[in-house]
C-alpha cells in the first residue's frame, strides 16, 4: 500500500525500472560547499543553485563536475538565465572534448524533507523550456550536516527525478493553462571517484587541515594611519596596552608541516574518540557478558543499572578488532631507543661529513690565494733584482788593473 508522504512534491511510488542510476563524484561536493561558503561570506540573499555536468549512457548516469549559474528573477519567479547557461555550457563543451560532458542536472538547497515550490518551477524549467528532460535534482541539506548519521558515512545529499503526474487536482506549477503536477521521485546514488579526484580531493584536504574557522566583524576594520602597513588598534587596545601582533610569513614547507601535523591530531582525537565509544560501550553490557558467563543472559535493557543489551554483531566487530591487535606488538622500549640513537647517529655523522667537506673546500681556495701571493712576490723579487742591475756603473762590471 502506498503511503502519503509529508512532503505534497514527492512521489512515493518506487523507481521504476527506467530509473537512471546516479553515480555521484566528489567534485561536485566541494563545487556545492565552496558555493555555499562563499555566498555565506558575502550575505548574499540570492539562491545557491548551479548547474551539474556528466555523462549519461543509458540508465547509467554520472555527476563529474559542476558550477554556480546565473539566475534571473521573474515575476517573483526565480530562474536560470538561460541565456547566460547555453554560453557556458558551449564553453565548458570545449573545455571537456573527451570525455564529452554535458548538462545532466542541478544542484540546489533544501530541507531533508524534500524539495519545495521554487525546485519544482526550476526543474519545469529544464524539462519543458531547456529541452532537458532527464535534468536530476541534487538536494544538499545544510541542516542535516550536524546529524549523528553523517558519523555512518550518509552524505547530507539527495538526488531526485522529475516525474509529471496527470491529475485533475495537481498543482499548476507554471501558470500555464493546463492542469499538471511535476512531482520528484527519489533515488539511490553512488560515490564514484576517480584517480585525478582523490589527487584533487587530497590538496584540498592539506589545505583544509590548516584553515581555521573566524567569526565575521561586524563593523569594518579600521585602515592603518600613517605609512605603516599594519592593522590600526582601537582605543581600548591601546588604553590596556595591547600591542599589536606582528604577521607571521609562513613558508610553503612550513605550511605543508603544519597542515600535516594538524590533520594527524585530528586522526588522533577521532580515535581516542571511538576508543572511548567502545569502551564505554563493552562497560555498559550486563555481568553475564563481562565477569560470570554462569550468570543468565539478560534479553533487555535495565534503566536502572545503566546496562544494554548487547549487540552481538558489535561484539564480533570488537572481538576481531581486539584479535588484530596483537599481529602488530608496538616496539620495545629498547629496540626504540636503540633505533632513536642509530638514527641521532647517522644525522649527526652527515652533518660532520658535510663540515669537513666544507673545511676542505676552504683550505683548497686558501692554497690557491697562497700560491698566487707567493707567485707575485717571486715575481717582484725578479723584477727589482734587473732593476739594481740596469742603475749599476758600466765601470763596475770592469775587470781591475
Amino acid at each position: 500500500m502506498q503511503t502519503e508522504s509529508p512532503n505534497p512534491l514527492i512521489h512515493n511510488a518506487p523507481a521504476s525500472d527506467t530509473s537512471p542510476r546516479v553515480q555521484l563524484h566528489p567534485l561536485v561536493l566541494l563545487t556545492i560547499s565552496d558555493t555555499i561558503t562563499r555566498h555565506n561570506l558575502r550575505d548574499s540573499e540570492e539562491l545557491s543553485v548551479g548547474i551539474i555536468l556528466g555523462q549519461q549512457n543509458g540508465r547509467e548516469v554520472t555527476m563529474e563536475a559542476a558550477f554556480e549559474c546565473k539566475t534571473v528573477t521573474t515575476e517573483g519567479t526565480v530562474l536560470f538565465d538561460e541565456e547566460y547557461l547555453r554560453v557556458r555550457l558551449d564553453h565548458l563543451r570545449e573545455v571537456y572534448p573527451s570525455p564529452q560532458l554535458d548538462l545532466v542536472g542541478w544542484f540546489g538547497l533544501g530541507l531533508p524533507s524534500g524539495p519545495a515550490l521554487y525546485h519544482s518551477v526550476i526543474q519545469d524549467q529544464f524539462q519543458h523550456r531547456l529541452g532537458h528532460d532527464n535534468a536530476l535534482l541534487l538536494l544538499f541539506h545544510p541542516t542535516a550536516v550536524g546529524e549523528p548519521e553523517l558519523a555512518m558515512g550518509k552524505l547530507p545529499v539527495s538526488v531526485y527525478e522529475g516525474v509529471v503526474i496527470n491529475e485533475p487536482n495537481a498543482m499548476d506549477v507554471d501558470g500555464g493553462d493546463r492542469a499538471k503536477g511535476l512531482r520528484f521521485r527519489g533515488l539511490e546514488c553512488a560515490i564514484e571517484t576517480s584517480e585525478a579526484e582523490m589527487i584533487a580531493i587530497d590538496f584540498v584536504a592539506k589545505g583544509g587541515g590548516n584553515a581555521t574557522a573566524v567569526e565575521r566583524p561586524n563593523e569594518p576594520a579600521s585602515e592603518s594611519s600613517g605609512k605603516g602597513k599594519g592593522k590600526a588598534l582601537s582605543v581600548d587596545d591601546l588604553v590596556n596596552g595591547a600591542e599589536q601582533a606582528p604577521e607571521v610569513q609562513l613558508s610553503p614547507a612550513e605550511e605543508d608541516l603544519i597542515s600535516s601535523l594538524t590533520a594527524k591530531l585530528n586522526a588522533s582525537k577521532m580515535l581516542h574518540q571511538r576508543i572511548s565509544l567502545l569502551g564505554s560501550y563493552v562497560s555498559s553490557l550486563p555481568p553475564s557478558y563481562l565477569t560470570d558467563p554462569s550468570l543468565p543472559i539478560q534479553t533487555s535493557s535495565d534503566p536502572e543499572t545503566d546496562q544494554t543489551l548487547p549487540n552481538h554483531q558489535i561484539l564480533r566487530s570488537i572481538s576481531g578488532l581486539i584479535r588484530r591487535l596483537p599481529i602488530l606488538p608496538p616496539p620495545s622500549t629498547v629496540e626504540f631507543q636503540r633505533e632513536v640513537s642509530e638514527q641521532r647517529t647517522d644525522v649527526t655523522l652527515l652533518d660532520l661529513l658535510a663540515k669537513v667537506t666544507e673545511s676542505i673546500n676552504e683550505s683548497r681556495e686558501m692554497g690557491k690565494k697562497v700560491a698566487a701571493v707567493e707567485i707575485g712576490r717571486s715575481f717582484g723579487r725578479k723584477g727589482s733584482g734587473m732593476q739594481g742591475l740596469q742603475e749599476l756603473p758600466s765601470t763596475a762590471f770592469d775587470s781591475p788593473t
